[in-house]
């Protein structure tokens, strides 16, 4: 039963918010947050932060730190600014190390997002990339830009050019066409993350604007 460690995680984001006023010091809104981890006997998780966010760019500039890191941590200084708009994201965990690691690439969390660095069109010309699949990069390119997606969410496009082939068949394809697209480094993918001592990981979440008045929190309940 883990009620109590995301209880644990949904009060650090909370409180986490609740310091989030124009001119606040980043490190109080850490210290905020680990403060409520401890308390309820779980360790903030220090190596994953919140976030600000931008259009197209899921993971901009500015870091939200999710424990107490303290004024002159190189990855936390400065202030919470007026107009900025952040996910809040306080992690803790039930192991000691406060520490995730990247899994193998084999345990990919079949999360991709267009990096944006390959221009199909020359991909094709430099016979990087075949006609078939510079249409499908053109597809998920157009609905998902630079943003994170889901393997599933993605999948259902290999309708298009293949209406009537089983279900295997669009699996083997996209697996297949997902390989040529990270090749060319036109997709990369985001690692499975696990605890460094094996320890469960607990995560609540919030999208906050930060007007000259406070936080306004963006997500819906």
């Amino acid at each position: 039963n883990h009620t109590d460690q995301i209880r644990a995680a949904k009060e650090a984001r909370d409180a986490s918010i609740e310091k989030m006023h124009p001119g606040t010091p980043w490190h109080e809104v850490g210290a905020a947050a680990e403060q409520v981890a401890i308390d309820a006997g779980f360790q903030p998780i220090r190596n994953l932060s919140g976030h600000q966010l931008e259009k197209f760019n899921l993971h901009a500039g500015v870091s939200v730190p999710s424990h107490a890191c303290g004024p002159n941590h190189q990855g936390y200084r400065g202030v919470v600014p007026s107009g900025g708009i952040f996910a809040v994201e306080p992690f803790n965990t039930t192991g000691s190390s406060g520490m995730v690691e990247n899994m193998s690439p084999r345990n990919s969390s079949n999360i991709y997002r267009v990096t944006g660095n390959v221009e199909i069109r020359r991909a094709v010309a430099k016979k990087k990339l075949r006609p078939l699949g510079a249409t499908m990069a053109r597809y998920i390119e157009e609905r998902y830009n630079t943003l994170p997606f889901a393997e599933r969410w993605a999948y259902p496009l290999l309708e298009k050019p293949f209406p009537n082939e089983e279900e295997e068949s669009h699996q083997r394809k996209w697996n297949n066409l997902v390989k040529k697209l990270q090749d060319i480094r036109f997709l990369e993918t985001y690692a499975a993350l696990r605890c460094v001592d094996g320890g469960t990981v607990g995560q609540y979440e919030h999208t906050v604007h930060i007007t000259d008045g406070g936080p306004e929190i963006m997500t819906l309940p």
